[in-house]
């Protein structure tokens, strides 16, 4: 199965026993994000180790494993699903507008715990209990 998968399912993989990490390493999923995904996570990257309880050298590690399980596309390859996703998308979704438009451009859902995100109807949105019901 494929999926694009947005940043915050992606902040709970560096927490050691979290559903994402197995699901990710388990489950043989194909993943996407944009490419600018991996530079948030870095941004927040004393957030993430806080949270997680991590050192920044496990967070190190950690984001190189996720990078091994996430392919990453460059927004200009999917730019016009981009503008009709932000074009579309109100309020405090529209920062949502690259995950939208990747998944538009490769016609797949997108793996999101964001109850806005499942209100819209550009594409299908499956929580992380969505997909537990359906690779189990």
């Amino acid at each position: 199965m494929e999926f694009v998968i947005d940043t915050n399912i992606l902040f709970s993989f560096f927490k050691h026993d979290s559903m994402t990490r197995k699901i990710i390493i388990e489950k043989q999923l194909k993943l996407y994000a944009p490419k600018e995904t991996f530079t948030e996570l870095i941004k927040y990257k004393d957030e993430i180790c806080e949270k997680s309880h991590i050192t920044k050298k496990e967070f190190d590690r950690i984001i190189s494993i996720l990078s091994s399980f996430v392919e990453t596309i460059p927004k200009l390859k999917f730019i016009k699903s981009y503008e009709f996703a932000t074009s579309f998308l109100l309020g405090n979704t529209k920062e949502d507008a690259p995950f939208i438009g990747l998944a538009l451009y490769l016609e797949i859902p997108l793996w999101s715990n964001d109850k806005a995100l499942k209100k819209q109807n550009i594409v299908k949105v499956f929580s992380t209990s969505d997909l537990l019901k359906i690779i189990d």
